[in-house]
């Protein structure tokens, strides 16, 4: 679950910066493409909304693998 939590907090930093009109960290936006290589063309805050919302759909699934065990 760290590596989730790890790609939240990279797309938490980078809406921050957009949201105090400054240009994100080049790593941060990077490691975002990196975790979503497919929506790597769009709009920064919309690749940032896509990483958290994959992050949290994968928190959901182990939760319920862990809790069908």
């Amino acid at each position: 679950m760290q590596q989730g939590m790890d790609a939240m907090r990279v797309a938490l930093r980078v809406l921050q910066a957009i949201t105090e009109r400054h240009p994100p960290d080049a790593k941060d936006l990077e490691e975002l493409k990196r975790l979503a290589p497919l929506q790597a063309d769009q709009p920064q805050d919309e690749l940032a909304c896509d990483v958290i919302k994959q992050a949290l759909q994968r928190r959901e699934e182990i939760r319920r693998a862990q809790a069908a065990d």
